[in-house]
């Protein structure tokens, strides 16, 4: 259903629904602090210990084609080559191992936020702004009134209810492993 402009909530300072729209409008025509809240989404870098191992993987490699490949080498060096690859590669898949489960942490920090994601969405979705008087309010407070930067901050901003997606995201991962 298309609203109407008398369905238009009005200005809490200057009572008038020509210049009052949704924060999304408003974010549309430029105004950046209006912009969505962001979703959370997990911090676990994982980059560098891939690259890592990747290069420690390839060495080995390199170094038993290279090096195990002759039958010139003595024999007892071969063996020391060889155990040190295989301990090189085992390093490789316990680093590998541990940056997965820090992955799988982030993931689940993530999405004990995804609540209050979703409530801060919906509240963006539903506050105005005026456009002649620059405040934000929000349509469903009897009596309207204007927010203040503040407030509009606390509105938006995506926190677990009480502090606890730390707690609840390591209990969660301590019963996985």
């Amino acid at each position: 259903m298309v609203a109407t402009e008398s369905q238009k909530p009005v200005c809490p300072v200057c009572h008038q629904a020509d210049q009052v729209q949704t924060l999304q409008e408003a974010y549309e025509s430029g105004i950046e602090r209006f912009a969505p809240p962001p979703m959370p989404v997990g911090h676990a870098p994982m980059a560098m210990t891939m690259a890592i191992g990747v290069g420690v993987i390839a060495l080995c490699s390199f170094l038993i084609i290279v090096l195990l490949v002759p039958t010139n080498f003595p024999w007892q060096a071969q063996v020391i080559q060889a155990a040190l690859t295989v301990l090189a590669i085992a390093a490789v898949l316990v680093f590998s191992f541990f940056a997965f489960r820090r992955s799988v942490q982030g993931d689940l920090q993530s999405q004990q936020l995804l609540p209050a994601w979703d409530n801060a969405l919906a509240t963006w979705g539903r506050l105005r702004y005026c456009k002649r008087d620059n405040v934000v309010f929000d349509p469903q407070q009897t009596p309207y009134k204007p927010l203040s930067d503040e407030e509009l901050d606390s509105l938006l901003s995506v926190k677990a209810a009480g502090g606890q997606a730390g707690e609840k995201s390591e209990r969660i991962a301590q019963r996985a492993s």
